[in-house]
């Protein structure tokens, strides 16, 4: 059997490695298809809390498969970068036939972190308005489809103008503007729920906007624009905010079980599709380090 090893100093690599072992309550699966979003990549990188503390295993997180019963399912453990998998049943949920194999990989990632945000983590309500920071973004884009589905205003915040226009928002900021026309548009706003691909400078300047103005939640899930903030204690003191992160270890596995088939279930009933990018898996080495551009890249086995 074949799988894409990580290495830590380098690229993953394709590699002979061997076949998975079974056992009570375990589940043989044939995978077709294994998403490299930020959190796989990060994960095989060495980079994620998640890492393992060295390199050598089996990169992914996720992906589509089949089992040997037939039924084709989306698999969620680590290790999915492999001719063939062994996973829990309960790592399994059945793919909805609307759904072919490189979307459904593609997908579950991109919407599980806005709907884990808005549903779990913060309680969006139909009504409130929903700021999303790095709306063009590849998760981004889907959280706009996902806030309007649960009955929100949705303010789209990004720097490419040209997804800003078309990604379906009520209202766009362009995080590009100088940082005093950024200032004002979100002062312009009475915001409900922040949900937060980009932290650094983005971040700081919603959280100052938000000063004395709340009840408002702001939900963390990528750093895209810089892994830490300024942040002023008295502006915790003097605002009804909460601040809430969104990831593995701030919601439970069993909250992620229970989701998994709303989400897929919500990526058929908005019509959401993901620009992805398949590849072989045996070219995982040559394609690691290239610029997807917002498309999502999956390995195909």
């Amino acid at each position: 059997m074949h799988a894409a090893l990580a290495t830590y100093a380098d690229t993953p690599i394709w590699a002979d490695t061997p076949e998975p072992a079974g056992g009570p309550g375990l589940v043989t699966v044939a995978m077709r298809a294994v998403p490299l979003h930020n959190l796989a990549r990060g994960v095989a990188d060495g980079r994620h809390y998640t890492s393992p503390a060295s390199p050598g295993f089996v990169i992914g997180v996720d992906g589509v498969g089949v089992t040997e019963d037939g039924r084709r399912v989306y698999v969620s453990a680590p290790g999915t970068a492999a001719q063939t998998v062994a996973v829990p049943e309960e790592s399994l949920v059945e793919v909805p036939d609307a759904l072919d194999d490189l979307q459904a990989a593609a997908a579950m990632n991109a919407v599980m972190s806005s709907w884990m945000a808005m549903t779990v983590r913060a309680t969006v309500r139909r009504g409130q308005t929903v700021l999303i920071l790095g709306a063009t973004g590849g998760s981004g884009r889907p959280a706009v489809a996902v806030a309007r589905h649960l009955g929100a205003r949705v303010i789209a915040a990004g720097r490419n103008t040209e997804v800003l226009a078309v990604v379906g928002a009520d209202a766009v900021i362009d995080l590009g503007a100088p940082e005093a026309e950024i200032a004002e548009a979100l002062r312009a706003e009475k915001i409900d729920v922040v949900v937060d691909y980009l932290w650094g400078r983005p971040a700081e300047l919603t959280l100052a906007a938000l000063e004395k103005r709340g009840p408002a939640e702001f939900v963390q899930i990528g750093t895209m624009a810089g892994a830490e903030i300024a942040l002023p204690g008295a502006l915790l003191r003097s605002t009804d905010i909460r601040l809430l992160g969104s990831g593995f270890g701030s919601f439970t596995a069993a909250e992620v079980i229970a989701e998994r088939p709303r989400i897929l279930e919500a990526v058929v009933e908005l019509g959401i599709e993901i620009d992805v990018t398949a590849v072989p898996a045996a070219s995982v080495a040559e394609i690691w380090r290239q610029d997807t551009a917002g498309r999502r890249t999956v390995l195909t086995l």
